[in-house]
């Protein structure tokens, strides 16, 4: 007997391996970093419905494997994202603080 395939179990694997290779090839490089966190954030929702819906029995359990590794991949997409947006706005920051340096030379204190 064949079981019919669990949509979210699929595009959560899809969607997590899409916004890893994304944010691991070009994301820190280009500055897409938003693109990589989208997508890890619809993998990590769409993997944590096909868990429940595997739990519920309304899938495959042979579905929970992917479900499960599109749901770590959505995560760890996710985590990375948010450190490169703050490493991006560190820098940023530091550009910005660096560039005022000669206002602040010149203040008498």
């Amino acid at each position: 007997m064949q079981h019919s395939t669990n949509t979210s179990a699929v595009a959560s694997l899809v969607l997590g391996i899409v916004s890893l290779v994304t944010l691991l090839s070009v994301g820190l490089f280009w500055g897409c970093l938003p693109l990589p966190l989208v997508l890890g954030i619809i993998a990590w929702v769409l993997g944590k419905n096909a868990i429940a819906q595997v739990d519920a029995g309304l899938g495959s359990p042979s579905e929970r494997g992917m479900a499960t590794a599109g749901y770590v991949m959505g995560i760890i997409a996710v985590a990375l994202s948010v450190l490169g947006l703050c490493c991006w706005s560190g820098i940023l920051v530091g550009i910005i603080g660096v560039g005022t340096i000669p206002f602040w030379a010149g203040v008498q204190w």
